[in-house]
């Protein structure tokens, strides 16, 4: 025993020094990855410093700060990173550092490159070090970094209560230490740097010089910085375990020397006793013959000579031996028992003999007729009258009872079997005490207990606490059929909660009342239903509830106090869909995300907030008097920028808003009205929009206009108007724009700048921009035929066909279905067009140019008109917009405009078509400029084709152009 104690106590030493070394070793390589990665970003800096002296020597130091400012915004934990010459002065931006070189030159160094300098205080009370790199230029980088880095690094260790973690520098600075927080960083303590081995690292046992405690201490210092770390487990704390195993080992001996007295005290009353029985069986000996024959129990006794077995009647005929043998030889009995137990028997009476202690068996006999007898045998050494002392005892046929206890173990051992390997956890517990009283293999590993722990505990310690109350009242709710509908929730070793329903029965385990219980692991399926539910009422992309659930959740709220006013927004987010395609998807995402995770929280202060795909977001305001305050608060939430892998995003938005005044207006309506203030929005160019009853007017005439459209499209119900473009220097027509005209069945038209703006809000402008282009091929095959084949006919194409990336193989078919000439079909696009995706459009336009398709730039000057964009176009014509043209010949600002645009095309050597001509002034002062073409009334007014054929016609006829023809619309 005194070795057991001494070893165990080497152990839990050994232990402690191994804990506190494990400790230090895997802060110390912790430490190493930290100060490493400063070491490479700084390197990194220095890098940039001298690259950016090398390009931009005037602008180094102003991107150089820009550059550390954002890897300070990314790096809570470093206060400033300033870059400093040998005198200490600042060469970006923070202070000076007169004090850089004295502090350098006191600094720690280890085998890296990095010199730290002393721990130093804020005014704000954090704690920071200072660590320097030289860089290639002789001058000195320098960060400070928050200790609280190394507090965080250190926080949560397995000290135990009383040990603790440390981070040093050389001097012995304390930079970290667990416990109260900041509360040891700057003190001093002897740090053993002369004991340090090779590895770096040392173990010892000391008082701690900060709170006095004896310690098993480790220290390492193997990172290559000037930084130590020290690990500690307190020797009261490690030795407390081996002072209980001390003491219960004295307890124990103490037992074991009672227990041996009592032992001696029961064996001298059993030899007396024993004495007392032999007499008693002696004077009984008659009455016991009788009690044999009825119990089928008989007697024996060995006689002197050992070889002979004196037997009763009843015993003879236990064996098969005539009854009225009264001697038998020894051998006889050991042959008449069966051959598997026979050479055990022998075996044991020959000990008992030798040992002269009692003896008992159980064996089988053999009869002669073949049938098997067990027979359970006593003895014990008698001494009789005389002296004598032989062994002597009885036999009884417990035949019965062995078929029925080998009947009973079979059909426990099944039972045990069924128990044990059942696939789902079993256990049975104690209905007084709620302790477990047997378990199942497959509850220990389902569970996490072993079985000895398993039968230590109690039913509520597999349940969380806020269960215990109802785990107790159902402990008298025994559910009919032992089935119990509800799902528990069981808690496993590791903490890990599941859900488990229960079935149970009541039965007797082991003499007393007990609960058998099956626990059915429904985790998942609790997990795939709770999954489902959730996606019913929320969006996967956001986690934000849809528009359905939040409607349903104020329709629900409505229905206690109808009464209630409310106010919701309608926020459309602007541009997302252009962000993917060019910054990439995960900058998308971001936005998205940062957009759902503000405006979220705006919903969950007001009210309710919910997300509708296509990047629409609805915040429902409970509170009317609140509206205000949420418009702000989301108008702040939207002007924020977003921070992303690609940068700073801007967020954009149309609202909507819309109020409840009145019982019985529905929330689905209410978000309807104001995503129509949202639309509206959109359309004005502004940001915020209230919805009117005017609004839902237009709304409705709007979608009654795009259903008319549809309508009109599926009945062919538009025709093409052409207008001609003259040549100024001879007058000749050289091309048609083709016009859309949409006749009324009253003799009107609608107006193409209502229904064509209305066609690209909803669509349709893509199956009408095709039969524009397929009329036009049509009409251009009757120009063929009535020998006007040298005329090309000009298309207007809306930024949604353009970059449909459909365009040029629809014009490639319609030139080969109709036979068309190369140019033929002539495009017209708007800067709106080419700005909208000008990479994309690019593409498309190189494409139609391959095709020999000739593109003109419509309404120039009247967009954001750039040199930049324009020189890389592929283009063959510019069109001065009519606003320019009109009153061009006397307003010298108009004047300016038109020859500054008409230099620009000639520049690009492009052709420049003036529209809008209404009169000779006009036509002469442009022809004097140099324009190349011009379209407008006085040279043709659009009419349909034949009427514009026969114009052309009587032109070349030698008749005056500009025939008049009726407009049946504006251009």
């Amino acid at each position: 025993m005194a070795a057991m104690l001494g070893q165990a106590r080497v152990e839990r030493l050994d232990g402690a020094q191994r804990h506190s070394q494990a400790l230090a070793t895997g802060v110390d390589r912790l430490l190493m990855y930290e100060l490493r990665n400063l070491e490479r970003a700084m390197t990194g800096i220095a890098i940039d410093s001298e690259q950016l002296r090398r390009t931009v020597p005037e602008r180094a130091p102003a991107m150089l700060s820009e550059s550390i400012a954002g890897v300070l915004s990314r790096h809570p934990e470093l206060e400033t990173i300033v870059l400093y010459d040998t005198q200490g002065h600042a060469l970006t931006a923070g202070a000076d550092d007169p004090a850089l070189a004295s502090w350098l030159a006191a600094g720690s160094r280890g085998t890296r490159p990095l010199v730290f300098g002393r721990v130093r205080a804020g005014r704000d009370g954090d704690w920071t070090l200072p660590i320097a790199l030289r860089t290639e230029a002789g001058e000195w980088l320098v960060l400070r970094l928050r200790t609280a880095e190394f507090e965080r690094m250190i926080r949560g260790l397995d000290t135990g209560r009383e040990g603790s973690v440390a981070v040093l520098d050389r001097h012995g600075s304390v930079l970290a230490r667990t416990g109260a927080q900041g509360a040891f960083v700057g003190r001093h303590v002897r740090v053993p740097t002369a004991q340090l081995q090779e590895d770096g690292t040392t173990s010892l046992r000391m008082v701690s010089q900060l709170d006095g405690i004896e310690r098993q201490a480790s220290f390492s210092a193997d990172s290559g910085y000037p930084v130590v770390v020290s690990a500690g487990i307190a020797l009261r704390e490690a030795m407390a375990p081996w002072r209980a195993y001390a003491g219960a080992v004295a307890l124990l001996l103490l037992l074991y020397w009672l227990g041996w007295w009592f032992l001696v005290r029961r064996m001298r009353g059993a030899e007396v006793a024993r004495e007392a029985m032999l007499e008693e069986l002696r004077a009984s000996a008659d009455w016991l013959r009788d009690a044999q024959l009825a119990a089928r129990t008989g007697v024996w006794r060995m006689e002197p000579d050992q070889d002979q077995v004196r037997v009763s009647e009843q015993a003879a005929e236990l064996f098969g031996f005539p009854a009225s043998t009264s001697l038998v030889p020894l051998e006889s009995v050991f042959e008449r028992m069966h051959p598997d137990d026979r050479p055990r028997v022998r075996t044991e009476f020959a000990e008992a003999q030798a040992n002269r202690a009692p003896f008992r068996s159980e064996y089988r006999v053999m009869l002669a007729d073949g049938t098997c007898r067990w027979i359970i045998a006593y003895g014990a050494m008698a001494t009789d009258r005389r002296g004598n002392e032989r062994m002597t005892g009885t036999i009884s046929d417990i035949t019965q009872r062995r078929e029925a206890m080998l009947r009973i173990e079979s059909a426990e051992s099944q039972l045990r079997e069924l128990f044990e390997r059942n696939p789902l956890p079993f256990w049975v517990f104690d209905v007084k005490t709620l302790a477990f009283l047997a378990v199942n293999e497959t509850a220990v590993r389902k569970y996490g207990y072993s079985r000895e722990e398993f039968l230590g505990m109690t039913i509520l310690d597999i349940r969380p606490g806020e269960d215990v109350e109802a785990v107790l009242k159902s402990m008298w709710d025994i559910p009919k059929g032992g089935f119990d509908n509800r799902v528990w929730v069981h808690v496993t070793r590791d903490g890990r909660r599941i859900n488990v329903r229960v079935h149970s029965s009541s039965i007797e385990f082991a003499g007393r009342p007990a609960r058998l219980v099956l626990a059915e692991d429904v985790s998942e399926r609790i997990a795939y239903e709770s999954d489902l539910a959730w996606r019913a009422t929320h969006d996967v992309t956001t986690g934000m509830l849809t528009v359905p659930a939040v409607i349903e959740q104020v329709e629900a709220l409505l229905e206690k106090a109808p009464d209630s006013r409310l106010a919701v927004a309608y926020v459309q987010l602007r541009d997302l869909d252009l962000v993917a395609p060019t910054l990439g998807r995960r900058a998308g995402e971001t936005i998205l995300e940062a957009a759902a995770e503000r405006l979220g929280w705006i919903g969950r202060t007001y009210g309710f907030a919910a997300y509708r795909p296509a990047d629409a977001f609805v915040i429902v305001v409970l509170d009317h008097a609140q509206r205000d305050a949420m418009l702000a608060a989301l108008v702040r939430a939207i002007a924020s920028p977003v921070e992303g892998d690609g940068g700073t995003h801007l967020l954009a938005a149309w609202i909507g808003l819309a109020d409840r005044t009145a019982a019985g207006e529905s929330t689905e309506i209410l978000i309807g009205n104001a995503a129509l203030a949202a639309l509206q929005a959109r359309r004005e160019h502004g940001m915020v929009m209230q919805f009117d009853a005017p609004m839902a007017a237009e709304a409705n005439e709007r979608v009654a206009l795009a259903g008319r459209l549809r309508r009109a499209l599926e009945r062919r119900e538009f025709e093409l108007f052409l207008q001609p473009i003259h040549r100024l220097d001879d007058g000749s027509v050289v091309s048609l724009e083709a016009l859309l005209r949409w006749p009324q069945a009253d003799g009107s038209f609608v107006s193409p700048a209502k229904f064509i703006p209305l066609c690209e809000e909803s669509g349709l402008i893509v199956p009408l921009g095709k039969w524009v282009l397929e009329e036009s091929a049509r009409y251009h095959r009757a120009l063929e035929a009535r020998g006007l084949g040298h005329l090309s006919i000009a298309v207007n194409v809306s930024a949604v066909q353009l970059l449909a990336d459909s365009l040029p193989a629809l014009l490639r078919d319609l030139h080969r279905e109709h036979g068309l000439r190369r140019g033929a079909l002539q495009v017209e696009l708007t800067e709106s067009t080419l700005l909208r995706r000008p990479n994309s459009a690019r593409a498309v336009m190189s494409q139609l140019r391959d095709d020999g398709v000739r593109i003109a730039l419509d309404d120039f000057g009247t967009g954001y008109s750039s040199m930049a964009y324009l020189k890389a176009l592929p283009l063959d014509y510019l069109k001065l917009d009519r606003a320019f043209v009109t009153d061009v010949d006397h307003d010298e600002r108009n004047a300016s405009i038109c020859r500054a645009l008409i230099a620009l095309g000639h520049g690009l050597d492009l052709r420049i078509i003036a529209e809008g001509v209404e009169d000779e002034a006009q036509l002469s002062w442009l022809r004097d400029q140099g324009c190349d073409e011009a379209q407008g009334f006085l040279l043709g007014r659009p009419a349909p084709l034949e009427d514009v054929v026969a114009s052309i016609e009587r032109q070349l006829a030698g008749q005056a152009p500009g025939a008049p023809s009726n407009d049946p619309g504006s251009h």
